[in-house]
């Protein structure tokens, strides 16, 4: 059995990723159970959500929150704000202990699972009151440990065991979920609608 987590907030609808839109949008439908966002730091500490590390013609980090607004970002506190009980998954994309942790300690009621390909910024993030996981993929954190973290998000194509909760990302087709041999997991996925369990 899985759970649909709209990757970056994407689905059937017209709204670009990672947009405040898409994840009313996405928080809206009955048959997704949560979603997930990609998390950058600004010049001036804002958390925003971008997948990629640039706008315009130059780094999100070496940019002011009053620089990117023409780009119509969106702050990942407009997003939390929407007070859901869904599962809301934080990749981090940069560095931003100190303000992550600040973003746990104001939101801890809601169901916000953390994780990051950055080893050891997830690590310093353990014993919080959220659920904190490591990403594996691309060849990445593949020999770390996983056994601290209490979920892993791993790439589908991964052979990885963890006796833990597990996220596999990105399943857009249907043909690969009939190869998931996990009983249980979290399905990441650009298009929900296409895996509505009956």
């Amino acid at each position: 059995m899985y759970k649909l987590i709209a990757h970056r907030a994407l689905d059937n609808h017209k709204y670009k990723e990672n947009t405040i839109e898409a994840f009313i949008n996405c928080l809206d439908k009955d048959y997704i159970d949560g979603i997930e966002i990609d998390v950058r730091i600004t010049k001036d500490k804002k958390l925003i959500l971008n997948h990629n590390s640039i706008i315009g013609n130059n780094l999100i980090k070496n940019q002011t929150l009053k620089q990117l607004k023409k780009y119509n970002v969106t702050l990942l506190e407009d997003v939390l704000k929407l007070n859901t009980n869904k599962i809301i998954v934080l990749d981090l994309k940069d560095k931003m202990k100190s303000e992550i942790k600040k973003i746990i300690k104001k939101y801890n009621y809601l169901n916000l699972y953390i994780c990051s390909f950055n080893y050891e910024l997830v690590s310093d993030l353990l014993n919080t009151n959220v659920k904190i996981g490591l990403i594996v993929g691309y060849f990445i954190n593949k020999n770390k440990n996983y056994s601290k973290f209490d979920f892993l998000n791993v790439n589908y194509k991964e052979k990885v065991k963890f006796n833990k909760e597990i996220m596999l990302w990105t399943i857009n087709k249907y043909e690969d979920l009939k190869k998931i041999n996990i009983k249980d997991f979290y399905l990441i996925t650009d298009c929900a609608y296409k895996f509505i369990k009956s």
